[in-house]
């Protein structure tokens, strides 16, 4: 049982590293501005995202097999032999500091992101400014010249 724990806990750590290498991917593509190829990489992060939380689920059962009491992998290390403790917990600290790692890059694409979507949203809005018409003196939508003649008023008074 303890073994499967280990080969899991190596899976996740090695979809981690996955992960990160992805996420530089996704940030070398933001940066040339390739959006289909965000895309993609996007598709593949999701992907396995969802095979890392199906992982960590497998975990959880495995860990509940050995300690039904138990529900994360740090209850039941005490009881575990030291070699077998020392793997695991240099794998956990291993995937930890990869978790983080995937964090900041994750951080530094929502920002790019997010910079490159202001700032295409103010050129369209530049673009929208340049093109509306400043003078009100122009064809209206049925094709034909709006004369825009105030409309007659009454003079009183006298002459």
């Amino acid at each position: 049982m303890i073994r499967l724990i280990q080969e899991n806990i190596n899976r996740q750590s090695k979809a981690v590293l996955l992960l990160f290498m992805l996420l530089k991917e996704e940030f070398s593509l933001l940066m040339n501005k390739d959006p289909h190829g965000v895309t993609r990489v996007e598709m593949v992060i999701q992907e396995l995202m969802r095979q890392i939380a199906s992982e960590r689920m497998s975990l959880r059962g495995l860990v509940q097999k050995v300690d039904p009491a138990a529900k994360r992998m740090k209850e039941i290390l005490p009881a575990l032999a030291d070699e077998q403790r020392e793997k695991i917990e240099n794998l956990l600290a291993m995937m930890d500091t990869r978790e983080q790692e995937c964090a900041v890059q994750a951080t530094k694409n929502q920002q790019l992101a997010q910079a490159l979507l202001d700032q295409s949203s103010s050129m369209l809005d530049f673009l929208h400014r340049e093109i509306t018409p400043k003078n009100h003196n122009v064809y209206s939508a049925r094709g034909r010249y709006q004369n825009v003649a105030p409309p007659a008023t009454l003079i009183n008074g006298r002459l």
